[in-house]
C-alpha cells in the first residue's frame, strides 16, 4: 500500500500544534531549572514547523521534505533545545524510505531513525533528567509493538508521559539545572515534557 503522505503531515501538524499549545507550561518549567526560555524556542520551532509542513500535498516526497523540514528548523535560535530538536527531524529524513510498503511502516521507520540521531547527538540516557526520558520509552514502545499503528502511537504517547513525570525526582546532568544540585528535584524536565506533548500529538493525528 503506498505511503500517504497526507497522513503523515497529520501527525506532524498535530505534534507540533499539542506542543505549541503548551507553550507557557514549559516556559514555567524551564523558570524553575533554567534560564526560561524553553517554552520561547519551540513557540519558534513549532511555527517553523507548521509553516514548512503546511506546504506538503499528496504528491510530496516525504524524505526530501523532511530534510526541508530540518534544514528549515536549523535556522531556528535558542539554548540547546533547537539543536536536539532538529537532530530528532534530521533521523528521520535520514531513515525515510519513500518505497516503504505501508504508511505504517514509513512512520515506525522514522520514529527509530529520530531516535538514533537524537542519542548519537546528545549522548543522554534513561536517568539524566533529559529529552530522553521521554524518547526512549516511546521509542522501546514503537521499536517492541506488534499492536496496530494507533494503539502503538497511543502507548509510546503514555510511556513518554510517564518518563517524563519520573524526571521530577532526578537530578540533572545537562543544562543549566545541573548546576542548581538537589533544587532541581520536584520539577520536570521541561524538554522531556515537550517531547510528551510531541507523542501525545502523533497519536491524536494519526486519528484526523
Amino acid at each position: 500500500m503506498p505511503i500517504k503522505p497526507l497522513k503523515i503531515k497529520s501527525l506532524f501538524l498535530a505534534a507540533a500544534r499539542e506542543i505549541a499549545d503548551h507553550v507557557d507550561i514549559l516556559t514555567d518549567l524551564d523558570c524553575a531549572l533554567g534560564d526560561g526560555d524553553h517554552g520561547t524556542t519551540m513557540k519558534k520551532l513549532t511555527k517553523v514547523m507548521t509553516a514548512e509542513i503546511e506546504t506538503w500535498n499528496d504528491t510530496t516526497n516525504l524524505k526530501a521534505g523532511l530534510k526541508s523540514l530540518n534544514d528549515a528548523l536549523e535556522d531556528v535560535s535558542g539554548g540547546s533545545a533547537g539543536p536536539l530538536f532538529g537532530a530528532f527531524i534530521y533521523g528521520m529524513a535520514e531513515a525515510a524510505d519513500p518505497d516503504a510498503p505501508s504508511t505504517d511502516a514509513f512512520i515506525k521507520s522514522i520514529l527509530l531513525g529520530a531516535y538514533d540521531e537524537f542519542f548519537a547527538t546528545s549522548k543522554a540516557v534513561v536517568g539524566d533528567k533529559s529529552m530522553m526520558d521521554a524518547i526512549f520509552p516511546a521509542t522501546e514502545v514503537i521499536r517492541s509493538s506488534t499492536d496496530d499503528m494507533k494503539t502503538t502511537l497511543e502507548n509510546a504517547a503514555q510511556a513518554a508521559r510517564t518518563g517524563s513525570d519520573n524526571t521530577a525526582g532526578m537530578l540533572a546532568k545537562f543544562g543549566r539545572a545541573r548546576y542548581i544540585g538537589d533544587r532541581c528535584l520536584g520539577h520536570k524536565d521541561p524538554g522531556s515534557v515537550t517531547f510528551a506533548y510531541f507523542y501525545e500529538g502523533l497519536a491524536k493525528g494519526y486519528l484526523a
